[in-house]
């Protein structure tokens, strides 16, 4: 009986850590049999923004779960207004170390930019993840929830929630989580399952206060099989007294009827792929795509948002849907045929766009709330409804539901056509959009530009890797989306001759808009790649994935904005958790950038200060104990050499004077400031030189 018990229990406990993995659907794969000339659009040259660096990455903790850190459908980085503090509170999962369990972290930076706190929110050693965070605006505190195995009698996880009572002083002083939704609530409790929690703070109908929603998916399948994530939405009113007295709020519990219909299959099943929204005029949106059975359903793939005008009470919402298929020509090649046919009826197959595999992204509003915004892509689909999962054919678009007049729409991202806005699909064979193939190969194939926004290269893992996430600056109308680049990194990996180097370099993609999102500049790319024109000095060493920018765009004065970052860096390229990369584990950075948002710049690439500096990779690396650190100066300057843990604390100080130009040595012999032993673990040197050049590079003391 002991021996049986103990096999319950472990098989609860597996069942509850890999339950919080979503579920693909896929689309049937169908093989492309003739040879594929690769093309990429080229990308040098172009009239990006002017930025740079604002706050170099700082780790801030080590992490061995590395897969979507901050979830997958809101942002984990909230700022806090000015007024009260400045900061900004982030919260993620991570194992510390390769056997330790996953837990739920926040970490707050201040308004300088310094890392000042990183630990649990909880107390409670169990496996825990998937956090939303937002904050109330008033006064600075953070509200979270995640998900976890709360009530270990069931596998079913609990969705718990907290806040944290910065407004009386400093962060950390969070209350003792609390359950708000479990297994007895949902329409069809207690089967229903309702996980990946998110968090939105907005206006209450009392005013008075606020109110605080909590949106959960539902991870239990359809009577069909299948996964289909009704939503329901806890949602509670609160002031700071309610804070003061560390009240566990009055939650009421809403769901949505036609949600509902689809995730039992009534008429037939659907499944949403959607984020949600809250204004601060009442306005409560979900805003995506829903996809269908496409060989068998009766209705195409469509667009679709639930709006409430009335803080998201029961029965509040109206529904709305529009086109998300779009019919494109087969491309004929010189010869006449068509560039994609069917192999067993040798007839020409029938080609749409639409979105797909874009299941992780944030929703806004924009516009002084008159429209939602995500930003997602469109992949070439053969009908009735399957793709070609080798031919990367995928681009970043970004969709838009317009309020006042119920109409959906989508603009070219990257790639882009002649005319981007024109709610017509980019075609990658005709970008000048003439209605002519642009180009045929040498052997008189039409020519495709191809996309992959997926920071990883296996289309396997496409539906669990894809991320795309947008912030706002709502006084200046100011919009930037931020996702990964994967079709270089991709072709390395095909390989794809001269792009055999690039197997384990994504690459950061942003874009930003000066209005509104009305338009777009030219995409910001970079990368780690030292001998690539779009190479970053300040992620030299790192695979950046998982990119998450903070909610709100800071005005940093004369056209200037800051965009916060959070990323992993993995020390393996590949997902563990998703069967690729080694368990080697990460680390969690945060960085800001600045950009211009007065429009494209007139010098192409991001504008460059003549380095004063440069500086090089430390060897050996791993190393036991000493390592020497080497960089050249330019010119005669004051410099200093910091050692940093991945907390951000100053760890040694190795240089700190005036030197004369030329090549320069540091040693590091593992020593602290009081020269004490330091840990095994990873590391971070950071050079300033002659007040304008800063450069970090990371490395591995291992004993």
């Amino acid at each position: 009986m002991k021996k049986l018990l103990v096999f319950l229990v472990l098989v609860v406990f597996v069942s509850s850590v890999f339950a919080d993995l979503m579920k693909e659907v896929p689309r049937k794969a169908l093989p492309f049999n003739d040879e594929i000339t690769h093309s990429m659009a080229e990308q040098t040259n172009r009239d990006v923004p002017e930025w740079e660096f604002y706050v170099d990455p700082v780790g801030i903790i080590t992490n061995y779960y590395d897969y979507q850190p901050g979830s997958y459908n809101s942002t984990p980085v909230q700022v806090q207004p000015a007024e009260v503090g400045g900061g900004i509170y982030i919260t993620f999962h991570s194992r510390e170390t390769a056997a330790s369990t996953r837990r739920v972290y926040y970490a707050y930076i201040d308004a300088d930019g310094n890392v000042t706190n990183t630990a649990t929110i909880s107390t409670d050693d169990i496996h825990e993840g998937y956090s939303g965070v937002d904050l109330d605006l008033t006064t600075g505190d953070p509200l979270v929830a995640w998900h976890v195995n709360e009530d270990t009698g069931t596998a079913d996880l609990e969705v718990m929630f907290t806040y944290d009572m910065y407004h009386l002083g400093s962060p950390g002083l969070w209350k003792a989580p609390f359950v708000i939704i479990d297994d007895t609530i949902g329409p069809n409790a207690p089967s229903d399952e309702f996980i990946w929690p998110y968090v939105y703070v907005g206006p209450s109908p009392d005013p008075l206060k606020q109110r605080v929603y909590v949106t959960a998916n539902n991870a239990d399948d359809t009577p069909t099989g299948s996964p289909s994530e009704n939503q329901l939405i806890a949602y509670a009113d609160f002031d700071v007294n309610d804070f003061n007295m560390q009240s566990e709020l009055d939650w009421t519990y809403v769901t949505i009827p036609l949600m509902n219909d689809w995730h039992m299959g009534i008429p037939e099943w659907k499944r949403p792929n959607c984020g949600m929204a809250v204004s601060d005029d009442g306005k409560v949106a979900i805003f995506g795509y829903v996809i269908t059975n496409g060989e068998t359903s009766t209705v195409p793939d469509m667009m679709f948002c639930f709006l409430s005008d009335n803080y998201g009470e029961e029965g509040s919402f109206e529904y709305y849907e529009g086109q998300a298929e779009f019919d494109i020509p087969n491309p004929q090649n010189q010869d006449g045929s068509y560039r994609f046919v069917d192999p067993d009826t040798g007839e020409p197959h029938e080609l749409y766009m639409e979105p797909y595999l874009c299941n992780h992204q944030n929703v806004i509003f924009a516009n002084d709330n008159s429209e939602l915004k995500f930003m997602g892509n469109m992949n070439m689909m053969l009908r009735p409804a399957s793709w070609y999962p080798d031919f990367p054919l995928m681009y970043p678009k970004m969709f838009t539901f317009d309020i006042a007049n119920e109409e959906f729409s989508f603009q070219d991202l990257y790639l882009t056509g002649a005319n981007p806005n024109d709610n017509i699909p980019m075609l990658p064979w005709d970008l000048d959009e003439d209605g002519v193939v642009d180009e045929f190969d040498a052997d008189g194939y039409v020519v495709i530009e191809e996309g992959w926004p997926i920071y990883h290269f296996d289309n396997a893992v496409a539906f669990h890797e894809n991320s795309f996430k947008m912030a706002k600056n709502e006084d200046n109308d100011w919009l930037v989306a931020v996702w990964s680049e994967g079709l270089k990194s991709r072709w390395g990996n095909v390989p794809e001759p001269g792009y055999e180097d690039w197997a384990e370099y994504p690459e950061v993609a942003i874009a930003i808009s000066t209005d509104g999102g009305e338009t777009w500049e030219d995409t910001i790319i970079m990368n780690a790649k030292t001998d690539d024109d779009n190479y970053a000095p300040e992620l030299d060493g790192m695979i950046p994935c998982y990119i998450y920018p903070g909610d709100v765009i800071e005005d940093l004065g004369d056209g200037y904005g800051l965009v916060h970052l959070f990323f992993l860096d993995d020390n393996s390229y590949g997902s563990f958790i998703q069967a690729h990369g080694e368990n080697l584990g990460g680390t969690m950075m945060y960085a800001g950038l600045k950009i211009y948002f007065g429009g494209g710049s007139e010098a192409g690439n991001n504008v460059v200060t003549p380095e004063v500096a440069t500086l090089s990779q430390n060897y050996p690396n791993p190393f036991n104990p000493n390592t020497t650190i080497e960089y050249s100066l330019n010119e005669a300057s004051q410099v200093s050499v910091e050692v940093f843990n991945v907390k951000g604390q100053l760890v040694k100080t190795l240089v700190n004077e005036y030197q004369t130009a030329g090549p320069q040595s540091v040693e590091w012999n593992g020593l602290d400031d009081n020269n004490t032993s330091v840990s095994s673990g990873v590391y971070f040197y950071k050079m300033k030189a002659g007040g304008r050049y800063t450069s970090t590079r990371k490395m591995i003391l291992l004993k």
